[in-house]
């Protein structure tokens, strides 16, 4: 097979095995959930998704875990880093690896983790690094080799660096009589802020040995200050910060939380509000304070607390977003006049400072006719950029969306029939999100031989002979007859 064509029905496959894209917000989960510790992140704010096809599986880690049994630390080393080349979206393969069977009593492990910690090389942080003594022993006894195995996987849960990682080692520590317990804490203070939205949804665990492994970690952290907690680069982790707290409902954060409901980062900035919504009424001083400050206007003790961070947020928009508003207004003066490079320029900026800008919807159209415009003249590459933005701001499911979502399909399948491998079934599908292209009515026509089928002629007919009927009926009338 040519080796255009193998590529082409690579690209194929994939589109068509892609998962039709969530609906809108799904991904963009503000606040606090109701009961944390059901949910595999906690159920705030997200970190970034990453693709199901990712990740290992729960028999690959332990064909992996198997090699540790070597005696070798060349090959221990290199198991490890196997388990950590391909980690990413592997947090619930992991956790059913862990609480798996492992083969080796509690007193077999604690003995072998603790001479590793003894003997591990570093100091500071990495005095007592359980996994470096063990990958530098040379013993291959059960105890240690188990050890080994289940201190890799924790050191790759705390490297992933996610929620769910680090909720994975929280919820650890306690088993197997607390062998871990050490080196699961001294992963996650190695760790600093990053994993302090964890520790905090753990100090609120009804489990009392997970709240006070937290709470002595945090200590062994040195209690940091929120103020200095806040300084956290990752927008994201930061709004995981405020909805930890706000789930333990945490009063002291509750200033802190308010100063932030009206941040650059949209993570920040949805966070914060979900957060005191979930404060309620303990947030009620707070936010008249800070409504006094802003409109100059005393209010008396009975005001509503949410009409009055209601009011807030439209104040606190309306200026954020006034810039944006006058951009998104040009674009459309823009389109009007047919200068659709402009308007794209124009709703591309308008995307950049304010990504939810709620007026986003009605860019869609705008995008799909500089796509068509793009593709006319032969620049694909622009063109299918151009169709997925589009699909981007329409609304799921949306006229606009399935639009896009048939262009992409489109210049597929145009792809496939230039590189001499074409699929009447991507047109079928083109047609089926949006009938009315008839170019890829054509293009499949052409390519299956078929005609129109009688029913549809006959539908077409008979819609003809309606129009022609009620036009009839229009002169009739207009010339007055009876």
């Amino acid at each position: 097979m040519p080796p255009q064509i193998a590529v082409a029905l690579l690209l194929a496959v994939a589109f068509v095995a892609t998962p039709a894209r969530a609906p809108a917000g799904e991904l963009m989960r503000f606040g606090p959930a109701a009961v944390p510790e059901a949910h595999s992140d906690y159920g705030g704010t997200p970190d970034p998704p990453v693709s199901p096809e990712m990740g290992l599986s729960p028999v690959e880690i332990r064909a992996i875990l198997a090699r540790f049994a070597s005696t070798g630390p060349g090959e221990r080393r290199r198991a490890l880093e196997a388990l950590r080349r391909d980690a990413d979206g592997s947090e619930r393969a992991f956790r059913e690896v862990l609480w798996g069977r492992h083969g080796a009593a509690n007193a077999e492990m604690r003995g072998a983790v603790k001479d590793a910690e003894r003997r591990a090389p570093g100091s500071g942080r990495d005095k007592g690094d359980a996994l470096a003594g063990l990958l530098a022993s040379s013993a291959s006894d059960r105890g240690t080799t188990t050890a080994l195995g289940i201190a890799a996987v924790l050191r790759v849960l705390a490297d992933l660096d996610t929620l769910a990682g680090y909720k994975v080692l929280i919820e650890f520590s306690p088993r197997h009589a607390g062998v871990f317990r050490r080196e699961v804490g001294r992963l996650l203070v190695s760790k600093g802020l990053p994993a302090m939205p964890a520790l905090v949804y753990g100090r609120g665990s009804k489990n009392p040995e997970i709240h006070l492994f937290c709470v002595e970690w945090i200590r062994d952290m040195g209690e940091p200050l929120l103020g200095e907690q806040i300084k956290l680069k990752n927008p994201r982790r930061l709004a995981q910060l405020l909805e930890a707290y706000a789930s333990v409902n945490d009063l002291d954060a509750i200033d802190v939380t308010l100063s932030l409901a009206n941040h650059e980062s949209v993570f920040v900035r949805n966070a914060a509000r979900k957060c005191i919504e979930a404060y309620g009424v303990n947030a009620k001083w707070s936010v008249r304070r800070e409504y006094e400050n802003t409109f100059g206007r005393t209010l008396p003790d009975s005001a509503d607390t949410v009409a009055m961070f209601a009011e807030l947020c439209r104040r606190w928009d309306e200026k954020r977003l006034s810039g944006p508003a006058e951009i998104f207004a040009r674009g459309l003066a823009q389109r009007a006049a047919g200068r659709l490079d402009e308007m794209a320029k124009d709703f591309r900026l308008v995307l950049r400072d304010a990504p939810l800008f709620a007026r986003r919807g009605e860019m869609a159209e705008g995008f799909l006719s500089h796509a068509a415009a793009l593709d006319a003249a032969g620049r694909t590459r622009e063109a299918r950029e151009a169709i997925l933005v589009a699909r981007r701001v329409a609304p799921a499911g949306s006229p606009e969306w399935r639009k896009a979502e048939a262009r992409l399909k489109w210049l597929l399948a145009e792809q496939m029939r230039a590189a001499g491998a074409a699929s009447p079934e991507l047109y079928r599908q083109v047609l089926a999100l949006d009938p009315g292209l008839e170019d890829a009515a054509s293009r499949l026509a052409r390519l299956t031989g078929a005609k129109p089928r009688p029913a549809d002629v006959a539908i077409k007919g008979a819609f003809v002979a309606v129009f022609v009927f009620l036009a009839a009926l229009l002169v009739v009338r207009r010339l007055g007859a009876p």
